[in-house]
Formats: structure tokens, sequence, C-alpha cells
């Protein structure tokens, strides 16, 4: 019976990682609300996770305001420049839907490619960002080559996110409210495997 009460009980350190993932999502949401700063917010969120997934975490609200500011360019650079990139091929999607001729399908199946491609990329920019001081160059090369070499990971990154929000906004609310912190920590495990960090 005293063993529940032990700090190093299973249940005692699952009940914290949960904690920690809540306040990681309301940070996170937060730092989001003016839109430019989302880059920052996400390199930030996944700085935290990286330390989370190997038990280095300390303090959640400074160390996540910490990377938050040493992040700040970098992230706020990416995440505008992958908006203009995801808004000029989402409408090119939807231009090219409306064309009901052989071109059209063509030009279709081009742009959806490079919508695969493009998100099999954006999902490493954030934890790269976090993990190494790379110019932007070699930020977007690092993520396309390990997109590329590591489709299986890729493919479970992508399904984790969009699983994970499915399931709060279709099935159980609540679970937004551990979303981010929860998708970011699953990320981080990947990529500790990944770059061995």
């Amino acid at each position: 019976m005293s063993k529940i009460f032990q700090w190093d009980n299973p249940v005692w350190a699952f009940l914290g990682k949960l904690t920690d993932m809540v306040i990681l999502t309301v940070l996170w949401m937060l730092c989001c609300i003016p839109l430019v700063t989302a880059g920052a917010s996400t390199s930030a969120l996944y700085d935290v996770s990286l330390k989370l997934s190997k038990n280095q975490e300390g303090y959640i609200f400074s160390s996540f305001f910490r990377a938050f500011g040493r992040h700040w360019k970098r992230g706020t650079a990416v995440w505008l420049g992958c908006v203009c990139v995801g808004v000029f091929l989402a409408s090119d999607i939807c231009l090219y839907s409306r064309i009901d001729s052989r071109a059209g399908v063509v030009l279709l199946a081009s742009a959806g490619m490079l919508g695969i491609i493009f998100l099999m990329t954006f999902v490493y920019l954030f934890p790269l960002i976090a993990l190494y001081d790379w110019g932007m160059k070699r930020l977007f090369a690092a993520a396309f080559v390990t997109a590329l070499k590591n489709p299986g990971w890729t493919l479970l990154m992508l399904v984790s996110a969009g699983g994970i929000a499915a399931v709060g906004i279709f099935v159980m609310a609540p679970v937004l409210i551990i979303s981010a912190g929860l998708t970011a920590y699953i990320h981080a495990k990947i990529i500790s495997i990944l770059f061995h960090a």
C-alpha cells in the first residue's frame, strides 16, 4: 500500500507526464494566438518535448519561454514560409480540381504529390529547429532528406498528428487539451530514434 504514494510509482509518473502535456498544450495555444508566432511556439513545444522524452524536463514554463525566445527568429521565418507554400499548393489543388480535362488530372496529381512532399518535410522542420542551430538551407534540406529516407516514421508522425486531432475534434473533445503536447511527445520519441538525440 505504501508503494502507491511513492513518487517513482508508474501511475504518478504517467500523471506527471499527462500534466506536462496539458501545460505544454495550453502554453503552445496561448503563444500561437497572434498567428505569426505559431512557428516560434511550435519550436518551443518541440524543444521542451524533446527534453520530456528523455526525462530531462525541469521547469516547463521557464523552459518553454526560454526556447520561445531562442527560436523566435528561425521559427517565425520557417512558419511564414510554410504558410505561403501551403496556401499556394492548396489554391493550385483547388484550381486544378475544377479543370475537366486530361491536363487537369495531370496538374492535380502533380500538385497533390508536391503537397504530400511538403507535408512530409513540414513535419520535421520544427523538431529540427529545436535540435540544431542550422541555417535555413541546411534545415530544409535535412527535413526533406529525412522525410524521404524514413517514409515509415514520417507516415507515423503524420498519422499520429492527424489521428490525435481527429479524436479530439470528432470523438472526445477533452483530448484537445493534451493534443499538441502528446503529438510533440510522440514526435520527439521518433526524432530521438532517427537523430540519436
